[in-house]
């Protein structure tokens, strides 16, 4: 048996460097007459070693451990088995859901760590080189397909799509950037984007919007 409860975390210590996240995901969102659809991956190829010629130093670490601090509720009535979890709002407003530690119980604190991606800090260009840089690796080719489906009026037709498809372009690249930090690099070059549009039904109202990126 296990029970839930919530609490509020506060951030004691940040910039702790961590591995990865694992990859790939999958997303879905569905909300009134609109449907959205996130797919991403890494396409098959070889990864070369570093260049020879390239510094000894490591690249900048693109993750965050971010350590919170977090006291048990008044609703956890007995000693937690392990198993009792509560909800946590940490500070960028995310819910996570954690296990109390064995024999914490109400008013006890302790501390958990969540890891962030920091994709500000990921270099992004369509071009194949950046000013100042050099490619000292590069990974398989990275995707993301990122698609809405909507019903809309005749009246805003051409301004509706094009909001979508700026948001999607945005979305697609920001999903791009999180595989960047998960291969552990921190930069994408020669990004592409690919737009379709399709519309259906009797007054070809109902849209479908598929925004694919690619890059390196």
């Amino acid at each position: 048996e296990s029970e839930t409860a919530s609490s509020t975390a506060h951030e004691t210590n940040s910039e702790i460097p961590v591995p990865p996240v694992p990859h790939p995901y999958l997303t879905a969102e569905v909300q009134n007459l609109k449907s959205k659809i996130v797919t991403s991956g890494s396409l098959r190829g070889v990864i070369y070693p570093s260049s020879p010629n390239a510094p000894e130093k490591k690249l900048p670490s693109c993750t965050k451990e971010t350590t919170y601090e977090v006291t048990v509720p008044e609703t956890v009535l007995r000693p937690s088995d392990g198993s009792t979890t509560m909800s946590c709002a940490i500070n960028d407003g995310a819910n996570k859901q954690i296990k109390i530690p064995r024999g914490l119980k109400r008013n006890d604190t302790f501390t958990f760590t969540h890891t962030d991606l920091a994709t500000d800090k990921v270099v992004t260009s369509t071009m194949s080189s950046v000013p100042g840089m050099d490619v000292v690796q590069f990974k398989p080719v990275i995707w993301t397909s990122v698609s809405s489906a909507f019903i809309k009026g005749s009246a805003d037709r051409h301004a509706t799509t094009g909001t979508v498809v700026e948001k999607l372009k945005q979305e697609a690249q920001e999903k791009m950037l999180e595989q960047v930090v998960e291969h552990e690099c921190n930069a994408c070059l020669g990004m592409t984007f690919n737009v379709t549009t399709d519309s259906s039904g009797k007054s070809r109202n109902h849209k479908l919007v598929i925004v694919t990126a690619h890059g390196t």
